[in-house]
């Protein structure tokens, strides 16, 4: 299935691209050019961590795979919990020794910020500690029960999105961030299994209008009351992303062949992981020498130091897996 290995290599080169652009847009004046060209990016790209989290469980909860419990978790452990916990005190030091992390150490822990990309591993590990008895439902529910089961999961998902939003309840304890993605994980299974010939036009049509649907949204929302409630359209979970993100993935199942070569494109889909835990220390190095999206006009500046973010943090990797022991880290 070479459309997955094509879908995780865009999909880190989305996250890096959203991680550019919110930092411009977090220093642009609401309705700002700046604003706006940051705005297109970061909506265009929140299909991402939800394609991840889709991938995953179209991999995972495979009903086929007939793994102990022993196995499964041995697998995990090297391939995210060592990662976790290293990176997790790296940024904890360094963000506080450079000041990109300010506040309770503990509490943003306990969060599962210790910096702000590294929730992610921390809500798939814990989605993985439940695979197997998650993969058990696959087994014994029918096609259409799994389809109940999803939907509601999104609403109930989408509601408490709202909820938080409007309420602007910030403490979360990460044990808890999982429950809200498990909908995501199981639509992920339907999607690779899915037959159905429906055409790229209407996926395509579903996208677009997604992502004008969360830059609007997040525009007009932002103007009339502040930057942090328009922040609820680029939430993975708003009503805008989640069918954003299904269309995406979907078409990304019609793109069978390689971006590259066979070869190329899974040696490049195995380095996404660390792509994404060094990513964030490239961009503030980056920012640091004086290269942001403020070096010249933002429409080309976010996408050129993306890539560059993008390319060096490949090539760390890349160098990092060839290495005996700092492989495990990556």
């Amino acid at each position: 299935m070479i459309w997955l290995h094509n879908a995780r290599i865009l999909s880190i080169f989305a996250v890096v691209l959203l991680h550019c652009a919110s930092l411009a847009q977090a220093g642009a004046k609401i309705g700002s050019e700046t604003w706006w060209v940051a705005n297109v990016y970061d909506s265009m790209t929140r299909w991402c961590v939800p394609v991840f989290v889709m991938m995953s469980g179209a991999l995972l909860l495979d009903p086929k795979k007939n793994e102990t419990l022993r196995t499964f978790y041995k697998k995990r452990v090297s391939k995210i919990l060592i990662p976790l916990l290293f990176w997790t005190i790296f940024y904890l030091i360094w963000g506080f020794q450079t000041k990109e992390i300010k506040g309770d150490l503990v509490r943003l822990t306990l969060q599962g910020k210790a910096f702000y990309h590294l929730w992610f591993l921390y809500m798939i590990s814990m989605l993985y500690l439940f695979t197997p008895f998650l993969r058990k439902i696959v087994v014994h529910s029918s096609d259409r029960e799994i389809s109940f089961f999803t939907a509601v999961g999104f609403i109930i998902a989408a509601s408490s999105a709202v909820y938080v939003a409007v309420y602007r309840i910030e403490f979360k304890l990460f044990l808890m961030t999982f429950l809200a993605y498990i909908p995501y994980f199981f639509i992920g299974l339907f999607i690779r299994n899915d037959q159905r010939n429906v055409s790229s036009i209407v996926w395509i049509l579903l996208f677009l209008g997604s992502v004008g649907a969360t830059g609007a949204g997040c525009y007009f929302w932002s103007d009339l009351k502040n930057a942090a409630a328009g922040a609820y359209f680029y939430q993975y979970l708003s009503i805008t992303v989640i069918p954003m993100s299904i269309s995406i993935l979907y078409l990304l199942k019609k793109w069978n062949r390689p971006i590259i070569s066979e070869t190329v494109t899974k040696k490049l889909s195995s380095l996404t992981m660390g792509i994404y835990l060094i990513h964030p220390f490239f961009i503030v190095m980056i920012k640091k020498i004086g290269l942001s999206y403020s070096s010249f006009d933002s429409l080309f500046s976010i996408p050129t130091v993306a890539l560059l973010v993008f390319f060096i943090s490949l090539l760390a990797t890349w160098i990092g897996v060839k290495l005996p022991i700092v492989r495990r880290i990556f």
